[in-house]
């Protein structure tokens, strides 16, 4: 239990320690005219890699388990 909340919250707090370094960088790798553009698909992106790393972290369990 205590490494499962240990990894929620080092995930939570990954995330917003990326999405503040890509507000300081303006939200680099995306392009547009608006601010809240880039932000929307900045903040996309790193929704897609907490959701990749959850999946990673689910399937290390089961195999852990032997499931």
């Amino acid at each position: 239990m205590k490494d499962t909340v240990r990894t929620a919250v080092s995930l939570v707090v990954g995330f917003i320690v990326f999405w503040y370094a890509g507000a300081m960088a303006d939200f680099f790798p995306f392009l547009a005219d608006d601010l809240a553009v880039r932000a929307a698909g900045f903040t996309g992106l790193l929704v897609v890699i907490a959701v990749v790393l959850c999946a990673c972290w689910i399937i290390e369990t089961l195999k852990k388990n032997g499931k």
